[in-house]
């Protein structure tokens, strides 16, 4: 496995098929705030979140990217990831969820800065991507305050629980723009790089 710390409280870490118990609890208790941005949260079930865990470990062996648990203070409050991953041209997507009591605390801010400085500073990565549904404003300002600069809107391709069609939002962050950010005042959020385990796309 790997972890990340991104500060004294806050960790990421690589999200195991033992952790599925835990995750689909979070997911219960908070599927009411998920399913408006996250179709898949109004069907989860214990047995769907092992299979999602064992396709991600999968995955992960591949060097397709990964899914971690946010874990704050040794709880778990949410997921971070990244999907999409194309090593020609070294870019990829990052994905995010966080239960409703962990918002408002900078959290998610945190957690994506932290993971885009390893995928840009040590994976060598050029490009990043946050994709969310137009109406989703917390996500939208994840990307916003890290700088990603928006692309544009996809219409109607993302579906809701309702069964309609959203638009999306793209956003994206070039490594040469993150570099610059670094040189203007105000620090990125502190991190430490992972331990264990290395994913290498």
């Amino acid at each position: 496995m790997f972890a990340l710390r991104l500060a004294d409280d806050i960790v990421l870490d690589l999200l195991e098929e033992r952790d599925a118990d835990e995750l689909y609890a979070l997911v219960d208790a908070n599927r009411e705030h998920l399913q408006r941005f996250l179709p898949w949260a109004r069907i989860a079930t214990p047995e769907n979140e092992r299979a999602f865990l064992r396709a991600s470990l999968e995955r992960f062996a591949r060097g397709g990217g990964f899914d971690a648990g946010i874990r704050v203070g040794g709880t778990l409050a949410g997921a971070l990831g990244i999907f999409n991953v194309r090593a020609d041209v070294r870019r990829a997507e990052i994905g995010y969820w966080l239960a409703e009591s962990f918002q408002g605390r900078g959290v998610m801010t945190r957690a994506v800065a932290g993971l885009a400085r390893v995928l840009f500073e040590e994976r060598g990565f050029n490009r990043l991507e946050i994709r969310c549904q137009s109406e989703n404003l917390p996500s939208r300002r994840v990307a916003e305050r890290l700088g990603f600069r928006h692309e544009g809107t996809l219409r109607a391709v993302h579906a809701t629980a309702s069964g309609l069609s959203a638009d999306l939002e793209v956003f994206g962050l070039m490594r040469s723009e993150w570099e610059a950010a670094r040189e203007r005042p105000g620090e990125r959020p502190r991190t430490a790089g992972p331990e264990g385990q290395e994913w290498r796309p």
